[in-house]
């Protein structure tokens, strides 16, 4: 496997590539999201950059061309949701994922992480995608959703495991203070759970 030399903020390191995957990257915790966004968003620039129109007015129609798509992961409460919001402001025409959506309840990590996968190859192959969302109130599965062939942010626990253009890892700020983000973003609904949660969480292999 390759290694790619990856920066936020003048902090660089190598890192391991894997097939089909772009490169990866840590922010660490002492960088701000805004400012973390800021580093990030001429990347993101750049990948998108880079596709190939469908079609040309001086020319035949082509086959759709594969959209980028990057992904933010990291632990319950490390600011990922944050972090995603802050590029979407900095980069119109893209659009944010979160897997929040359609994890199928309190033990669904891994299933939202493999539907995750499905919309990245999707998308980075050239096809429109979907999803079901989850209905956390009544615990059933909700709507059908279509995604867009456009550039994707996908963010939350699991995004990690698709292959994308650019994988983000939001670096771990501590149990106790990912603890008081998450409950103060979801308080009640998420306290009964925080621990079901994160034993598959902190459970799966980050690669």
């Amino acid at each position: 496997m390759s290694s790619a030399e990856v920066s936020v903020n003048g902090q660089s390191g190598s890192l391991a590539g894997a097939p089909g995957r772009g490169a990866r990257v840590t922010v660490p915790v002492s960088l701000a999201p805004d400012e973390a966004a800021r580093d990030l968003a001429p990347r993101l620039l750049a990948l998108a950059g880079e596709g190939t129109p469908a079609s040309s007015p001086d020319g035949p129609s082509r086959a759709p061309r594969g959209v980028p798509v990057v992904t933010i992961d990291g632990y319950s409460g490390s600011g990922k949701s944050t972090l995603a919001a802050a590029l979407a402001r900095l980069l119109p025409g893209w659009q944010v994922l979160h897997l929040d959506d359609w994890y199928p309840g309190w033990d669904g990590l891994a299933q939202g992480a493999e539907v995750a996968r499905r919309i990245a190859a999707d998308l980075r192959e050239g096809r429109a995608s979907s999803y079901v969302t989850w209905d956390w109130e009544t615990n059933t599965s909700g709507l059908a959703v279509e995604v867009p062939l456009a550039p994707t942010i996908i963010e939350g626990c699991g995004a990690w495991d698709a292959d994308a253009d650019l994988s983000v890892w939001v670096a771990d700020p501590g149990e106790a203070e990912r603890r008081r983000r998450a409950l103060a973003r979801d308080g009640a609904t998420y306290a009964p759970h925080w621990q079901r949660w994160a034993m598959q969480d902190r459970g799966r292999s980050i690669d």
